[in-house]
């Protein structure tokens, strides 16, 4: 098992270090510099391997904290409004998300989409039994260690030891190994995976979701820390892991189930239903087009990428428009109940005026989730660029940056239909309300969503024409695309915790997306002619 664990880590080393090593080739300025013989040099990859492996244990660690944070820390301080009592909730959520969820929704054996595992027993012949209790072995350590020193700071500020800590990991890797135990069991006994129950799963999560956060809301939440914390029930949950563990050692069928499950059609046929649910949201139906969206007379005066850009926003109209509409419907629903607040319970007129008010650091959060600007930048790529970035012409600065532009007046105007929906609702509210007179001071909170509808289209069209991180094969493939979406998600999230005047946050707003589309203009000109092309 050690010999296959090796072999194992040698592959996924090498594989790593070559995504790496093609991570940085992306970089711009810096890509042009690493050389394409860096993939062959044994000792340049062997350093960049390790560089890629440290990476990755801080990766673990952080991916585990985001996390804690966003899906259990988050959701417990919003309820109690008090780090103090927080303990009880945190430990509800995590019981239903990482003790209940996690071990039945989760699988390592049965991941028919493993690449590792299809190339280790499939084409490099290892012995699926070896592979895949390494695998077990590996990668519950692992999780346990870059779990455990998350939940030991939590519980340092939260009021719980950090043996109370290491016994809840613990915990929750017992389960896991429990829950590999039963799908194995029961795949053996009925043939019969659980993941492609989708009924069943789905009623688990929603379940499991709805327990995990509606409860606490209603003032529900379970003390679980008397049972979890119990002696004897840590006692048997320990045990039943490793009765599990047993099991799983024991068996002796692996190479059945890898031979079922990890077979070239199905890991590629994942693969082509993720390509094709990457643009399945910017197809076009041609049978449901109108006859307006077929007429071009309106258009023929205008010249050039404006003319092409009218009738590729006319034609895929239907595209463009539907998540607006999901957008303006869901404000007008937010609006209804904000004024069945008003009308039907006055004494929160005051609370509700309130929190509008201070809201602009959230608004930015909302106004990133809102943007379309990505999904149209799919839908000009899956339908328009795909094919005309085979020519030369296509590519050129001025060409470019014409092509931009008028792209950029249509992503923005789209955009400012559900900000100015959303004005006009709050309008409403503040209206309704009585408080009327608070509009003139509420100015910079107005300005504060348009300015952040262009904003945001103006990154994802910029970034669209920078990075390019769209394929021949409709495919994304590109770390640093990836990287700046999360560094962009992360400083609209950290953007929660800013506490200044409206006047100076809108000011900055307004000074940071004028200054954002210079940069967009002059980069997209200068270096778009390089990096927008067909990958």
């Amino acid at each position: 098992m050690i010999s296959t664990f090796i072999n194992s880590f040698k592959v996924s080393f090498a594989e790593q270090a070559n995504t790496f090593i093609y991570f940085l080739k992306r970089i711009p300025l810096l890509g042009k510099k690493i050389p394409d013989n860096l993939y062959e040099k044994t000792h340049a990859k062997l350093i960049i391997g390790v560089i890629r492996e440290i990476l990755g244990v801080f990766g673990g660690f952080i991916g585990k904290t985001i996390y804690l944070g966003i899906m259990i820390i988050l959701p417990s301080y919003l309820i109690t409004k008090d780090i103090t009592k927080m303990q009880p909730i945190f430990i509800h959520i995590l019981f239903f998300l990482s003790l209940v969820l996690g071990p039945i929704i989760k699988s390592i054996i049965f991941d028919e989409d493993n690449k590792d595992a299809f190339n280790m027993i499939t084409l490099m012949k290892a012995d699926a039994r070896e592979y895949y209790l390494s695998k077990i072995v590996y990668r519950n350590i692992t999780d346990f260690i870059y779990f455990v020193i998350p939940v030991i700071i939590i519980g340092l500020i939260i009021g719980f030891s950090p043996l109370k800590a290491i016994v809840l990991v613990a915990e929750i890797t017992a389960l896991k190994l429990i829950g590999e135990g039963l799908q194995l069991n029961i795949y053996d006994k009925k043939e019969v995976l659980i993941k492609k129950k989708a009924i069943f799963i789905s009623v688990v999560v929603i379940g499991g979701l709805f327990l995990a956060y509606a409860l606490p809301c209603f003032g529900h939440a379970i003390n679980f820390s008397p049972i979890l914390f119990n002696v004897y029930v840590v006692i048997i949950l320990l045990g039943l892991g490793v009765v599990s563990f047993i099991y799983l050692w024991k068996y002796i069928k692996y190479t059945l189930i890898a031979k079922a499950l990890l077979t070239k059609d199905k890991l590629f046929n994942v693969e082509a239903i993720r390509k094709g649910a990457t643009f399945s949201t910017v197809k076009l139906d041609e049978k449901r087009m109108s006859k307006e969206e077929l007429n071009t007379k309106k258009y023929d005066k205008k010249k050039g990428y404006e003319y092409l850009n009218s009738l590729f926003f006319l034609r895929f109209r239907r595209i463009m428009v539907k998540p607006i509409k999901q957008r303006v419907v869901f404000i007008c629903i937010i609006f209804l109940i904000g004024l069945y607040l008003v009308f039907f319970m006055p004494n929160k007129r005051t609370m509700l005026v309130t929190e509008i008010k201070k809201s602009i650091p959230i608004l930015i959060f909302i106004m990133y989730t809102m943007s379309t600007g990505e999904r149209i930048c799919k839908a000009m790529f899956y339908n328009c660029d795909v094919s005309l970035l085979r020519y030369g012409y296509y590519r050129e600065g001025s060409v470019i940056l014409s092509n931009f532009t008028s792209r950029l007046k249509r992503v923005v105007s789209l955009n400012l239909i559900p900000a100015l929906t959303l004005c006009a609702a709050i309008v409403c509210i503040i209206v309704a309300s009585g408080y009327s007179y608070e509009l003139i001071s509420m100015m910079p909170l107005f300005l504060c969503i348009l300015c952040l509808a262009c904003f945001f289209s103006i990154h994802h069209l910029f970034m669209y024409y920078v990075l390019q991180p769209y394929t021949a094969e409709l495919t994304v493939k590109s770390p640093l695309f990836k990287f700046v979406n999360m560094v962009m998600y992360l400083a609209c999230y950290a953007c929660l915790q800013i506490h200044t005047p409206p006047y100076y946050f809108t000011a900055g707003i307004i000074i940071t997306t004028l200054v954002y589309m210079g940069i967009a203009l002059v980069l997209t000109y200068r270096v778009a002619p390089r990096t927008f092309k067909l990958k």
